[in-house]
């Protein structure tokens, strides 16, 4: 006895009675807002179109340091590595495993918050060029 063409029946009407309860089920409503950070858009006002060429390039340069972070990366950081060793080898992970925990969500947060903090920088100095750029300054 074959089976093959029982088999090949089986696995087509089972894809079409999955096609027709997916089609059967209503989608529920998926949200309209972003999952992910949107910073606001920066833009220009009256009072920077009123600025001098040499007060827009002053503001930009008072803005410079701003742009970068002084917060070591992940892997450089030496709290981080041994909260990871605390995890890692941590005999009673209760005690000491949590506060590791802790620390590293710690760090991702306010890693979080140095990018946006920096990305806000960035917007305003953009918003600074494009306004000397539409004066034409230094020509």
């Amino acid at each position: 006895m074959n089976i093959m063409p029982f088999f090949k029946l089986s696995v087509v009407s089972s894809f079409i009675f999955m096609i027709t309860i997916a089609q059967a089920i209503p989608m529920p409503p998926v949200p309209l807002e972003p999952i992910y950070f949107e910073p606001p858009v920066e833009k220009a006002t009256d009072q920077l179109y009123q600025q001098s060429c040499v007060q827009l390039d002053n503001a930009i340069r008072y803005l410079q340091p701003y742009r970068y972070t002084y917060k070591p990366s992940f892997h450089d950081d030496g709290a981080n590595q041994i909260a990871a060793s605390l995890i890692v080898l941590d005999s009673v992970p209760v005690v000491h495993g949590l506060f590791a925990l802790a620390y590293l969500g710690y760090s991702g947060l306010v890693e979080e918050k140095e990018e946006r903090r920096m990305l806000e920088v960035d917007q305003k100095i953009a918003v600074l060029q494009q306004v000397k750029a539409e004066k034409h300054c230094f020509e």
